[in-house]
C-alpha cells in the first residue's frame, strides 16, 4: 500500500522552527511562516532582498556585531560546505512600522549548505531560535521556566 503524498514545500512552510533560505550572495530566496513570525515582516518585504539590507545592524549600537558575525558564518559555510552554529548572538531588529527603532534581540542561528544534484552549494539554510526571553530571564536571575 503506497504511503501518503508529501508536499515538502508544505512541510517547510509549517515547520515550527524559523528557517530562511539565502542565495550564496545572501539574498533571501524563501522563508517559512515561523521565520516571518519572529522577523515581524511579510514575505513581500523580504523576498529577494539582501538579508543584511533587510536586517541591518542597529546604527545606535557602535558595538553591534550581528552583520559581521553572520556574514563570517555564511562565508564559512560556503567555503567548507559544512554547517556552522553561532551559540549566541545579539542582533537587534528594527521594529516593524517604526523605521529607525530597534529592539534588542538575541538569537541562536545555525547555518547549513543546501547542495544541488552536482554537489554545488545553491542555498544557505539558516535555522534560528530567538532566545531574547531566555536571556532576559537569565540576566534578571529568574529560572528559565519561572514566571516573570
Amino acid at each position: 500500500m503506497p504511503g501518503p503524498q508529501v508536499s515538502y514545500e508544505q512541510v517547510f512552510r509549517h515547520l515550527p522552527v524559523p528557517v530562511v533560505l539565502l542565495t550564496p550572495e545572501f539574498d533571501i530566496a524563501d522563508m517559512n511562516l515561523a521565520y516571518l513570525q519572529v522577523a515581524g515582516r511579510t514575505r513581500e518585504e523580504l523576498l529577494g532582498r539582501n538579508v543584511f539590507e533587510a536586517f541591518p545592524d542597529n546604527p545606535s549600537d557602535p558595538a553591534a556585531s550581528g552583520v559581521r558575525n553572520l556574514e563570517a558564518s555564511f562565508r564559512r559555510v560556503l567555503a567548507t560546505g559544512e554547517p556552522h552554529a553561532l551559540a549566541f548572538q545579539q542582533y537587534d531588529v528594527e521594529e516593524p512600522g517604526s523605521p529607525g527603532v530597534f529592539a534588542r534581540r538575541f538569537w541562536c542561528p545555525v547555518n547549513a549548505p543546501v547542495f544541488d544534484a552536482d554537489g554545488r552549494i545553491v542555498l544557505i539554510a539558516q535555522c534560528v531560535e530567538e532566545i531574547s526571553d531566555k536571556v532576559r530571564r537569565f540576566v534578571s536571575g529568574l529560572e528559565p521556566d519561572e514566571p516573570k
